[in-house]
């Protein structure tokens, strides 16, 4: 059979796959009912369970407002405060309210999951009641078997890697966590293939190596997307790059060595949304036995600061094109609130050249001037600093004081 059928299958099923992890607190089953395709996972994956993995099962109506308190306790600063960041930053509609963006967020999560497994409880947990994509997406057992697959190679990797507490010691790391999502996704959507494939006597070896197949199946997903068109494209953007982006990673690994290179990954993730863009950078740091960048957020003094923020490529990419985000090397975004609630954006980062530098500043304040902003832009070599928003003499005083990665090579 042709590779060619495959591609609107796994089209549709990507597109479902948005995975929320959310911890549920139900009471496991005393016995695993997944014992097919924990096999399957297996089979594909050469590496064995360690043990059984616990299920449950909640309905559907329980998981809007279980998202919500599970948002509130994860986020380190309030709903409201999440969202005033994206307005601010311009990754949402600044007219929009957080009453706007917070059910659209929360539908988005609800309309999209099918089943999820949660590594701080161990546990697979199916919903009783099937989502709202899954009605134009065909043959509901298939899809049932896949969303299995896919869900249970995480429990494989909690029990291999430990992927929940590397992944809880990231969470106030934008740039750094969607970078790890993005392997966890990658390698759970390539069993996923794998295993879909065996099942049409196809072989995945076979399917890595035709790059016009891999490009026909990301091109179809994109379209197949089964998402409200009202949806901020932000959100959107952001949950699918983990299984799109992050499968072409982990496809480039598997391509050096099989799925022992996968494995080895584990051991030393890639710590930003650059390495996933670009593998052959991840491969070269790590053949190079040289550190990942990890940015050093110094204070802003004499402001009180909301956040401070670490974008990386893949986030300045969404505001200004991905071609004016190539060269990133490190950043540090903070927001300043003042008293009467007005924000001040400090942004400097660091980039490969001068000349990646200058496309990136004049993109970047071309941007912020188009959606009402005045910047205030500098350029220091590879350095750029640019802020704006209401406080003119914090912006002063943060234009006259170096750069956290000077202040952190002193």
């Amino acid at each position: 059979m042709s590779a060619r059928p495959l591609v609107p299958l796994f089209a549709r099923v990507c597109a479902a796959l948005l995975l929320v992890a959310t911890a549920f607190a139900q009471q496991p089953q005393k016995t695993s009912p997944l014992a097919k395709p924990m096999q399957e996972v297996e089979n594909v994956r050469g590496l064995k369970f360690l043990h059984d993995v616990k299920t449950a099962a909640v309905d559907r109506k329980e998981i809007p407002e279980r998202l919500r308190a599970e948002m509130v306790k994860s986020l380190p600063y309030s709903l409201d405060d999440y969202m005033l960041i994206l307005r601010t930053l311009h990754f949402v509609d600044e007219k929009s309210t957080a009453k706007e963006l917070v059910p659209q967020l929360l539908g988005l999560f609800e309309s999209q999951v099918l089943a999820f497994y949660d590594p701080r409880t161990h546990t697979y947990y199916s919903i009783n009641q099937p989502a709202p994509a899954m009605k134009d997406l065909g043959n509901a057992e298939m899809m049932a078997g896949v969303v299995e697959v896919h869900e249970l190679t995480h429990a494989l990797q909690d029990q291999h890697f430990d992927i929940g507490k590397y992944d809880e010691a990231l969470k106030d790391d934008w740039d750094a966590s969607l970078a790890y999502h993005s392997v966890i996704e990658g390698e759970a959507s390539l069993v996923m293939m794998a295993s879909l494939l065996e099942q049409m006597g196809q072989k995945l070896d076979a399917i890595v190596q035709n790059e016009a197949v891999l490009e026909a199946m990301s091109a179809a997903a994109a379209k197949q997307q089964t998402i409200d068109a009202s949806v901020p494209p932000y959100f959107v953007k952001s949950l699918v790059f983990p299984y799109f982006d992050g499968l072409k990673f982990v496809i480039a690994a598997y391509k050096r060595g099989g799925w022992p290179a996968v494995d080895k990954i584990y051991a030393n993730p890639p710590r930003s949304t650059r390495e996933i863009l670009h593998p052959d950078d991840y491969f070269a740091r790590v053949a190079a036995k040289t550190p990942a960048a990890v940015p050093s957020i110094a204070k802003v003094e004499g402001a009180k600061l909301l956040t401070a923020e670490h974008l990386g490529e893949w986030h300045w990419g969404f505001l200004v094109g991905e071609e004016n985000a190539h060269g990133w090397v490190n950043d540090r975004v903070s927001i300043a609130r003042n008293d009467a609630g007005a924000t001040t954006v400090l942004t400097e980062s660091l980039w490969d050249d001068v000349a990646h530098a200058k496309l990136f500043a004049t993109a970047y304040a071309r941007f912020l001037r188009e959606h009402g902003a005045t910047p205030a832009v500098s350029q220091d070599g590879p350095r750029v600093k640019i802020a704006y928003g209401a406080d003119s003499a914090l912006i002063a005083r943060f234009r006259g004081t170096p750069l956290a990665s000077e202040q952190a090579a002193k």
